[in-house]
């Protein structure tokens, strides 16, 4: 009996910690360090917490300020070729920091953004509007309603945890295609493994093969060589070629709001400014911008973090 009074006060105190734990103020939150800001406090559970700064830094149970971080290396402003410097956390000139640097050749202090005071990036203090609280999530997250959308194999409260055997938990490929966790430049990744015949991002693209068989004995060759040609792909589509051992396929990659085999049907079309679902790739993160440039409405592909979709009501990269 005295066991089970011991383990349930145990957890009622660890529960209290573990909520109290942004309350106790561990990031010193207050006046300039403010959420509008970009300076944060999550819960992490049992009694830790996960302070923010502009610029998607943070810091374990401990205040994160660009201009005093416990790694210096890690600063906004570093170092003035041996000159004095100053770090100021504001946003007078429209940004989050800026560095009051000695300007070696004229001997004046001037205000820059650069790191390591180059004076020759000026920080122009013409904006008037206070600038709103950059997003704290990393990796690409988008940050909405408190909390970070996280793109595929990352988690945490603002995305800071990756798994790589996660990655292709959100992905959607293609035309049957299957996702896969490679790593052929470094880091793992999320790569749609396509099937035969299909080809892209997300094996989005289809096109048409050709066997190019070499016969030593003749010194011929059986079939058409793929190669592209001006007329195989409409509507401003680009043609692009692909050999897999003997077969060459060459496929449309189609502007955006077209669709097919040849880029033969057009399914979105600009009439306003604004960001729009693409209907096609939803499913693969993407989503139209149209923007007036030069009096024409102008259309382009965006996309998504991978495992995230745009969500139109939210004008957002979310879940």
């Amino acid at each position: 009996m005295k066991t089970l009074i011991i383990i349930f006060v145990f957890c009622l105190i660890f529960s209290y910690v573990s909520a109290q734990a942004c309350n106790a103020n561990p990031c010193q939150l207050g006046g300039y360090y403010s959420e509008t800001n970009g300076y944060r406090c999550f819960e992490l559970g049992g009694g830790s917490a996960l302070c923010t700064c502009p610029g998607s830094a943070y810091e374990i149970n401990q205040p994160c300020r660009l201009c005093n971080r416990p790694n210096p290396a890690n600063n906004v402003c570093r170092s003035n070729k041996g000159q004095p410097f100053y770090c100021l956390e504001n946003n007078d000139c429209g940004t989050s920091y800026a560095c009051l640097c000695m300007d070696t050749t004229t001997g004046n202090a001037v205000l820059t953004t650069d790191a390591d005071c180059d004076t020759r990036v000026p920080l122009t203090c013409s904006s008037t509007t206070s600038p709103s609280g950059p997003s704290p999530c990393l990796n690409g997250g988008v940050y909405t309603g408190g909390i970070c959308h996280c793109p595929s194999g990352y988690s945490g409260t603002i995305c800071q945890d990756k798994s790589d055997y996660n990655l292709c938990e959100k992905v959607r490929c293609k035309n049957n295609g299957v996702c896969a966790t490679q790593n052929p430049n470094g880091p793992y990744e999320a790569v749609c493994l396509c099937r035969y015949g299909t080809w892209g991002e997300y094996c989005e693209l289809t096109g048409k093969h050709f066997f190019a068989i070499l016969l030593s004995n003749y010194n011929c060759t059986i079939g058409t060589l793929g190669f592209c040609s001006g007329s195989l792909c409409s509507n401003g589509g680009a043609c692009r070629e692909n050999v897999i051992s003997s077969t060459r396929h060459a496929y449309c990659q189609c502007a955006p709001g077209y669709k097919g085999t040849k880029c033969e049907t057009n399914y979105f079309t600009c009439y306003t400014t604004g960001t729009f679902i693409d209907a096609d790739m939803h499913e693969q993160g993407k989503y139209f911008e149209c923007k007036l440039v030069s009096a024409v409405l102008r259309i382009e592909r965006k996309s998504c973090p991978k495992g995230l979709r745009y969500n139109e009501s939210a004008k957002l990269c979310m879940y």
